[in-house]
This record gives C-alpha cells, sequence and structure tokens, in this order.
C-alpha cells in the first residue's frame, strides 16, 4: 500500500512538471510568434499556455495580442483575469475597460473605468483620472446617441471591388464615379484606383502615369483644386505599414503635358527627421495653398498632432512657410490624423482618441480656419461606431462621399482586424416641398420668379441652401426630415413673399402652400386668414415698401434701387470715407445713392474674371472689383444690398461656399465707408 502511494505521488510530480514545462514552452512559442508580428498565432500560443499553468503572464499577452488585432472581445475576454493587477502590468486595467467600450459595452466599460481610477496609484495619476474621466463621457455618449442618430445618411461597405482582409484606407474621390484609395494588400502600402460601374466598385488598379516608386510604401494621396500637383507618402519599408507608427514623408508629383514629374521630397521644416509627417490634405483658398497634415513633431500636444502650411499660389516650388499647430481646440494628449477641410462649409473634420468618443478613434468637425477653431463635435451615428473611424472625406459637391472604419459589417465585414472603406449616401428623401405662387390681386400664377430656400439653425441663424429661378408658377424640391426652413419668392413688381414650415412628420409628407404675391403700390392682404397656430410663420412678408423685394440676398431689381449717381458705367475714383479705411480706390461699379452695403470675398494681386471661384458668387449678387491705387491689388465684392439684415444672410451663404474671411462693407453714395462690424 505504501509503495503505491508513494507511485501515485511520483507520478502526479511528473505530470505537475511536464504540465508545467508544456506551458513554458507555448509561452516561448507565443513570444517568437509575436516578435514576428503574428498575432493571431501568438493569442493562441498564450491562451493555451494559459489554460495549462494560470500564470499571470501567459493571459495578459494573450489580451496584448488581441489588443494589437483590434479584437476587442476577445481582448477583454482575457484581460479581465488580470484587470486588477496594475502594478504587475501596468494599466491593464485601462485596458480592459477600453476594450470593452470598443466592443460596445458600455454600461461594463463604465463600471471597468471607474474602479480603475478609485484603485489606480501609479506615476500621473492626475493625467490618468482626466483620460479616465473622458473615457467615461464617452461610454454615456454611446448610451445617448443611438437616440440621437442622422436621419437619411446610409454608410454602406464599399463591396469586394475595393476592399480586402487586408487594410483599405485614405479614400480620395475624383469624381462621383472615381475613386483613388490606398491598400496594404500584398503587405506593402500602395495607391490604387477604382471606377464605379453598374453601382459597383471595380477591382483596383494602379493609376495611369503615376511616377515609380523604387522604394518604400506609397499611400495618402490628395489632389489640389486644379488638378496640378498631387501631394502624397512615402513610407518606410522595414516594416508592415501601421498608420500610427511607420515613419512617413510627405512628397508632391507635378502634372506634365507627358505625365507626372518625379517625385519631390518637400521642404525638411515639413518633413522634420526623426518624426513623421503623414495624411496631407490640400485646399486652394484666397490666394494660397494650404496642406494640412498629421505628425508626431516636437511642438505639439501630444501623440499624433494636425499641422497646416501654406504657400502662395502664385509661388513656384515647394516654398511653404513653416508648420503651424491647429491649437488646442482640435489637439490633445491622444492622437489626432486624417484631416479633411471642406472649404464650401468652412470646416474641418478629422479623427481623434483623446476627444470624448464612442469608441476608439471617432471622427469630429469644427468650424474655423488655419489655427482658430471652435471646440470639436462628434460626428455621432452612423458615421462613428465602437470601433475606430477616420478619413471622412466628402465629394466635390458636398453630396455624399468616405470614410474608413474597422467596424463588422454582418455578411460583409466579420472582424474587426482590418480597416476598410466605406461610402456614404444619402437615403431616400422622405420629405417634399411643393407649392404655388399668384398675384394676390388677380389670382392669376406668376410664372417667373426667384425662389430663395433658408435652413433654419437651432440658435435661428439661417443658412442659404437654395437660389433658384423658376419658370412655371409650381415648384417642387427635396427635403431632409427634422428640418426647419424658410422659403422667400421675389418677383418682379411685386412684394417679396415667405413663410416657414418644419419637415417633422416622417411619413413622406409633402410641405409648402399656395403663395399670394402683392403687387408693388397694392394693399397687403394677409393670406393665411385666421393663422395655423403649428405655424406661425405663413404670412408673406410685405418687404420694404421703399425698397421692395430686398429680403432677398443677392437679388437686385433694377427697377426699384436707388438712383445710380454713376449711369454711364465708366471707372470713377474714390476715396476710403471710414476711420480706417482711406485708400483711393478706382472701380466702374454703379455708384448707388444713400447707404447701402458689399461683400468683400478678398484682396488679390492677380485677380482674373474667369476665375470661377469668385464667378461661382453670382448667384449672391453681382461680382465686382475695386483697384487699391496704391498698392495695385484687386479687391473682389459680392453687390449690391440696400439693408444690412440683407447683407448678414448673404454673408453667411458666401462663408458656407468657402470664403470664411469675407466681411461686410458700407458704401455712401458710392463712398467705401470701411468694414462693417457684427
Amino acid at each position: 500500500m505504501l509503495r503505491k502511494l508513494v507511485f501515485l505521488l511520483l507520478n502526479f510530480s511528473l505530470i505537475c512538471t511536464l504540465s508545467a514545462q508544456s506551458a513554458k514552452k507555448l509561452m516561448k512559442q507565443g513570444e517568437e510568434a509575436y516578435t514576428k508580428g503574428n498575432y493571431v498565432q501568438a493569442a493562441d500560443f498564450f491562451e493555451k499556455s494559459w489554460a495549462k499553468g494560470k500564470k499571470p503572464e501567459a493571459i495578459f499577452k494573450a489580451g496584448e495580442a488581441y489588443y494589437v488585432l483590434r479584437n476587442y472581445r476577445k481582448a477583454s475576454e482575457a484581460y479581465v483575469n488580470v484587470k486588477d493587477k496594475n502594478d504587475q502590468f501596468p494599466l491593464v486595467g485601462l485596458k480592459y475597460a477600453r476594450s470593452l467600450k470598443q466592443d460596445g459595452q458600455y454600461d461594463k466599460a463604465s463600471k471597468a473605468f471607474s474602479d480603475f481610477r478609485d484603485t489606480y496609484s501609479g506615476d500621473g495619476k492626475a493625467v490618468v483620472e482626466d483620460m479616465v474621466q473622458t473615457e467615461l463621457q464617452g461610454c454615456e455618449l454611446g448610451k445617448l446617441l443611438p437616440a440621437q442618430a442622422q436621419q437619411g445618411i446610409e454608410v454602406n461597405h464599399a463591396g469586394a471591388g475595393v476592399n480586402t482582409s487586408d487594410n483599405e484606407f485614405g479614400p480620395l474621390p475624383i469624381d462621383k464615379g472615381l475613386l483613388y484609395f490606398s491598400s496594404t494588400i500584398g503587405g506593402t502600402a500602395r495607391i490604387y484606383r477604382s471606377s464605379l460601374a453598374d453601382n459597383a466598385w471595380g477591382k483596383g488598379a494602379t493609376p495611369d502615369n503615376f511616377p515609380v516608386i523604387q522604394k518604400g510604401q506609397y499611400c495618402h494621396g490628395s489632389l489640389t483644386p486644379d488638378g496640378q500637383r498631387f501631394y502624397f507618402t512615402i513610407c518606410d519599408a522595414a516594416s508592415s505599414f501601421d498608420n500610427r507608427t511607420t515613419r512617413c514623408e510627405i512628397y508632391v508629383i507635378r502634372k506634365q503635358a507627358t505625365g507626372w514629374s518625379a517625385p519631390e521630397m518637400l521642404p525638411e521644416s515639413i518633413n522634420a527627421k526623426g518624426t513623421t509627417a503623414t495624411q496631407p490634405h490640400v485646399v486652394q483658398n484666397n490666394g494660397k495653398e494650404i496642406l494640412y497634415f498629421a505628425s508626431n513633431r516636437t511642438g505639439g500636444r501630444g501623440g499624433m498632432d494636425l499641422w497646416y502650411v501654406e504657400r502662395p499660389l502664385s509661388a513656384t516650388g515647394n516654398a511653404f512657410a513653416n508648420p503651424i499647430n491647429l491649437g488646442p481646440s482640435i489637439n490633445t494628449l491622444g492622437d489626432e490624423m486624417t484631416p479633411y477641410f471642406s472649404t464650401g462649409e468652412g470646416a474641418l473634420y478629422f479623427s481623434s482618441n483623446g476627444q470624448t468618443s464612442i469608441g476608439g478613434f471617432d471622427i469630429y468637425s469644427s468650424k474655423g480656419d488655419l489655427s482658430t477653431w471652435a471646440p470639436a463635435d462628434n460626428l455621432g451615428l452612423p458615421f462613428n461606431s465602437p470601433a475606430d473611424d477616420y478619413y471622412y472625406i466628402k465629394h466635390n459637391d458636398g453630396e455624399g462621399g468616405f470614410l474608413v472604419s474597422n467596424r463588422i459589417v454582418p455578411g460583409e465585414k466579420l472582424t474587426t482586424k482590418d480597416d476598410d472603406i466605406f461610402e456614404i449616401k444619402s437615403k431616400l428623401v422622405v420629405a417634399k416641398l411643393q407649392g404655388s405662387v399668384f398675384a394676390q390681386e388677380t389670382g392669376e400664377p406668376i410664372n417667373k420668379y426667384l425662389l430663395t430656400l433658408y435652413e433654419i439653425r437651432a440658435d435661428e441663424s439661417e443658412s442659404i441652401l437654395l437660389n433658384r429661378e423658376f419658370n412655371t408658377s409650381t415648384y417642387d424640391l427635396e427635403l431632409l426630415p427634422n428640418r426647419k426652413f424658410r422659403v422667400e419668392i421675389t418677383a418682379q413688381g411685386y412684394a417679396t413673399g415667405a413663410y416657414n414650415f418644419v419637415t417633422d412628420n416622417p411619413s413622406g409628407q409633402a410641405y409648402g402652400q399656395p403663395l399670394m404675391l402683392v403687387k408693388l403700390g397694392g394693399s397687403v392682404v394677409n393670406t393665411n386668414p385666421g393663422g395655423n397656430p403649428n405655424n406661425p410663420g405663413t404670412n408673406p412678408s410685405p418687404g420694404n415698401p421703399n425698397n421692395p423685394g430686398t429680403n432677398n440676398p443677392g437679388t437686385n431689381n433694377p427697377s426699384t434701387n436707388p438712383p445710380n449717381l454713376n449711369p454711364s458705367g465708366g471707372v470713377y475714383t474714390a476715396k476710403g470715407a471710414g476711420p480706417a479705411d482711406k485708400e483711393e480706390y478706382s472701380t466702374d461699379a454703379p455708384r448707388y445713392e444713400g447707404e447701402y452695403y458689399k461683400i468683400q470675398l478678398a484682396a488679390l494681386k492677380t485677380y482674373s474674371p474667369n476665375d470661377k471661384r469668385y464667378t461661382a458668387m453670382s448667384q449672391f449678387g453681382t461680382v465686382q472689383t475695386e483697384t487699391i491705387l496704391s498698392k495695385q491689388m484687386t479687391r473682389v465684392l459680392v453687390a449690391t444690398f440696400y439693408t444690412k439684415d440683407e447683407a448678414k444672410r448673404a454673408l453667411s451663404a458666401v462663408k458656407q461656399k468657402g470664403f470664411s474671411l469675407a466681411f461686410i462693407v458700407k458704401y455712401t453714395n458710392g463712398e467705401r465707408y470701411g468694414r462693417v462690424n457684427l
């Protein structure tokens, strides 16, 4: 009996030794796989080692491998076993909570963040507490946003023609049917192009005439609006491409008669040694070319920051000024990436994991210019998800666009390990604006008029959505739901009419009403007797009896203008009469009697009357110029407005079209009296 007991004890000891050795061997195999970047295999080895030996280090490393793979569910399942061992595995409790958050488990994540904060006693406690507070706010936002998801927007997987099991990113829409993008298919980042056919994106191919890149990975394309310069990055080829860790430098190629020039690296002031400069986005505005980019260069707030550089459009070569940080409204202690500036909106779109997010990286927007920005707004659902979301960009016409995400799409994208390109589209419009225009006195249809459609924001400010002439008495327009609008109708010889409405019925209801315009010189009659208690703004506006029709920005009615003091239309010279505006100038613009207003778009050394940026402003009024005689500069203006309110409404619309620095100028009897302070 004693011999049998001794035998059993020896056998048990041998089994334990063999088990421990097996766990140790699996751990070593996992570390080797991790070093080589085989994270799936590494996680498997670590989990098996944990199952055999129950060593905390094994399951922690399994969590690390899953975290790198962005398999948030598996990472949280591994980290939960060691979430309280922050002394042994620094910040593991924070990683556990973040894994829950990026898996969309916001309630569990909130508790995990709070538990980590309450027990953390390591270095930088104040910084950690701020970080956790931001994460807790993100969890609350994640629970709140589904009820506030933007209606009428779809974010769809762009399909297998573009996307693969590798990473696709950096979408650049050339037009509605042509997309440039970057992909790591084959293990190396390259730029590809895809065309739309039969409502599906075709297989990506190398762009025609693109110069041969001898070594390195190249990606992140951005084309200037005039199509003459193409910015992109060439990145280190020593390892597999990663958006945050692979060192990149920004290059440019130029359009030539025979194709594209050889790549030129931008100056060292941009591509600073030992740092990365990546994800360029170029715009042209007010005579300058502005390049936004992401970099971890010194002087930032932490991690990757967003910067900009600029050069005069008239300059040759790459004579950019020194980079300037976009500032604390944009940049945080975390990472900010993938800048895109919409000149039409005057808004910057970017991604960050340091702002309040519902996942890892979320997409944000901020109104402003260069280094002055409003606080960033989270775009919410469906643009953002619990996963990582970035590379937001719109089509040139502002309708629809693309983003990049590693989110799961049932039946199309089954894991979060890789980034894919998603297409943003508007859903079927669920509301219509339908109405008719008649003369009040006779009841006859009015068949020629200008319709201006305004959207009224929450703060009651207005933006012009449409300014269109109609040659039929009826109009029929598509609208988005859950918005407040104002319709304004102007017809020659009639007082302006207007009404407000809200598209608050999602059933496909048509909005609008017959509008009876009052002939000039006649009496104003209420065309909505009894009123509508749910729509108090449905009465037509009588306008200004001394200057009828002036409620419509950009519309000049010759029969109602004040007397023109320059009827011949010849050039006249005047001098600024304002306290800060004494420059002498010459112009052939009409010179009206009394006070009126213009909007100054820019002051340029060189101005072309065929420049589409300025000719497009004719929708708001007449485009005029003034030459500043002492400086030989040309002021470009939109005119003429006879009330300050009229000019303010037009200014809001002009700024939305990209002229963020435009301002109102007052004139008296044709003399410029300086900038109007709003």
